[in-house]
């Protein structure tokens, strides 16, 4: 059971296919808990998952690392508040 006070933060890097950037954007975007502060133009991008709990920061991490059109997805940093 997690409490109210339990935070999920991890950031990674994603190299996506620039000729499909918006396109994967809005699907990583459909996520609750993902942002991307960071996009270039030849598709690397840094997203930001901020999770209450961590099979939603598991299951959002997964399911973005699956989504068409990303083609590597790196973990940077992950820390958890209790």
């Amino acid at each position: 059971m997690t409490k109210d006070s339990d935070l999920y933060i991890s950031s990674h890097v994603a190299q996506i296919s620039p000729e499909n950037l918006e396109s994967t954007l809005k699907e990583i975007l459909k996520h609750p808990y993902a942002d991307v502060p960071l996009v270039d133009d030849k598709g690397k991008i840094v997203i930001l998952i901020d999770a209450p709990s961590s099979k939603d920061a598991i299951s959002t991490i997964d399911s973005i690392s699956k989504t068409e059109g990303i083609y590597s997805f790196s973990p940077v940093y992950q820390h958890q508040e209790e």
